[in-house]
């Protein structure tokens, strides 16, 4: 019997604050295939943290405080003893006793590097799948909000003005009723939207500004979610390094500055995830059929007629930018 084994059974309520949000959400904290799993309240997964990675990094009164961010952007904040010992236990078993002599850490680097390299004469998809697989969450939200700040250098702040925010915020809790991704407007953007690695969404004001409906508005915004959530900006940014450029990352756990430009279309798996999650908060997704139809993508729908995304403040919402 394995560590984690003896603790698959085990769950518990913790503290999750995630980068860029004030208040901490509650979620249940369990044990997974060498990670720790996190869920919502309503059994929806949110996101995994590798054991390897985790560590104490604090406490609060009885709570223990942990991170698998090196710079702590997104903790976990658990008060139950017997989950902390648990927790405690498995990432000693985990851990290594002591580094290998150096020697033998330059070996294993060069067979590494030979194997990768040989992979890379073949098949760089290979090199890219496992730099994608090795990537945690952490490190893909430390992009995203490099990302953010290129976009800010590029096109100014972006647009805030208070009463279209608060529509903007509106708007993503009705459309995400579980886990609200950030939802940003640039004035000037070339792209309608744009998916960051980490759960963002990025609106093109213009975009915003020309669409006709609340329903054409989640439509969009949904797609650009579903692509974030399939993996697919996080495999084009490490596709843009080139196979050089991806095992490079792949040994300095780096990408380098600039970052790379990426271009993102939806694909099939964009569209089918975008129309399951309209439908589940009781939307119609006929509006993602003119988005398939210029993707190339046939996009069946459902027979029976859904309500549209009915909301209220839907004019503030498009003159955000305007305030």
């Amino acid at each position: 019997m394995t560590a984690i084994d003896k603790f698959i059974r085990l769950e518990a309520v913790g503290y999750w604050f995630e980068p860029g949000r004030q208040e901490a959400r509650e979620v249940i904290v369990s044990f997974g295939d060498a990670s720790l799993q996190l869920t919502s309240l309503r059994d929806v997964p949110l996101t995994h943290w590798s054991l390897l990675a985790t560590r104490r990094i604090g406490t609060r009164g009885a709570a223990v405080i942990y991170s698998a961010d090196p710079d702590e952007h997104e903790i976990l904040e658990i008060d139950d003893p017997e989950m902390n010992r648990a927790i405690s236990a498995v990432t000693a078993a985990l851990s290594p006793s002591a580094k290998p002599p150096a020697r033998r850490r330059w070996l294993w680097r060069g067979a590494v590097l030979a194997v990768l390299l040989a992979g890379l004469s073949q098949t760089p998809p290979l090199i890219y799948n496992l730099a994608a697989t090795l990537t945690p969450p952490s490190r893909m939200a430390a992009v995203s909000a490099e990302m953010q700040d290129d976009l800010r250098a590029q096109f100014g702040p972006e647009c805030k003005g208070w009463l279209g925010q608060r529509a903007l915020a509106d708007f993503g809790k009705k459309l995400f009723p579980e886990i609200t991704p950030e939802i940003l407007v640039f004035d000037g953007m070339p792209q309608s939207t744009r998916a960051l690695p980490a759960p963002a969404v990025v609106l093109s004001r213009q975009v915003l500004e020309n669409t006709k409906s609340p329903d054409e508005l989640a439509a969009l915004v949904a797609l650009a979610w579903a692509s974030g959530e399939n993996g697919r900006p996080k495999a084009a940014l490490i596709r843009a390094l080139g196979p050089l450029g991806a095992l490079r990352y792949l040994i300095t756990g780096t990408f380098g500055q600039p970052l790379p430009e990426i271009e993102l279309r939806p694909d099939g798996a964009d569209f089918i995830l975008a129309r399951a999650h309209l439908q589940s908060i009781g939307a119609s997704p006929a509006s993602l059929r003119p988005l398939s139809e210029a993707s190339g993508i046939g996009l069946p729908l459902p027979a029976t007629t859904l309500p549209n995304f009915a909301f209220s403040d839907f004019e503030t919402l498009r003159n955000i930018c305007a305030e």
